[in-house]
């Protein structure tokens, strides 16, 4: 399929397809919001900004509940999910599950409240420095203020990875 510049309905179908075909590392963003109550949702639209110093973006929805809690007190947690938290991928990717997103079994608190995510490959905990609002999203960039890494033998760091819609499998090799 070639792209049509005139065709917006065409395009807006390609434009969705090509974003389907990358595969991407799935992670919750959470925070804690005003009222202490945890928020968070699924994303796989984050990045690392810069190494020094150390930061992280995140795009997130103004409709989600999350992007209140982070506009708000100027902190969320970006935590890597690995394939074991497969299973809680659907209730942080449907507001109608919310009531079921922070089961304590699953979380612990960070010393400044936030939530981290038990058994995430990483917990990146961060201060907003800068927003970016572009259509219906913002562009949250934070500094790097904690890295809780998930101690794991080399060769296997299994990520969770969404791509063409569903959940797909990164397997890594050990060192020979």
């Amino acid at each position: 399929m070639e792209f049509e510049e005139n065709a917006q309905p065409h395009r807006l179908d390609l434009f969705r397809m090509s974003m389907r075909r990358a595969a991407s590392s799935v992670s919750l963003v959470t925070a804690r919001g005003v009222e202490d109550e945890y928020c968070g949702m699924a994303v796989t639209s984050w990045a690392s900004v810069s190494m020094s110093p150390p930061a992280m973006l995140v795009i997130v929805n103004r409709s989600a509940s999350v992007h209140a809690a982070i506009s708000a007190t100027g902190r969320f947690c970006l935590n890597q999910m690995g394939e074991a938290h497969a299973p809680m991928l659907e209730r942080f990717s449907r507001s109608d599950m919310r009531h079921l997103r922070f089961d304590p079994q699953d979380w612990e608190e960070e010393p400044d409240g936030l939530p981290i995510l038990k058994g995430a490959l990483s917990s990146l905990t961060c201060t907003v420095e800068t927003t970016s609002n572009y259509s219906t999203h913002s562009i949250f960039v934070g500094r790097v203020d904690r890295v809780i890494l998930l101690e794991l033998a080399p060769g296997r760091v299994a990520p969770l990875i969404w791509m063409d819609g569903s959940r797909a499998s990164l397997t890594t090799r050990p060192p020979h």
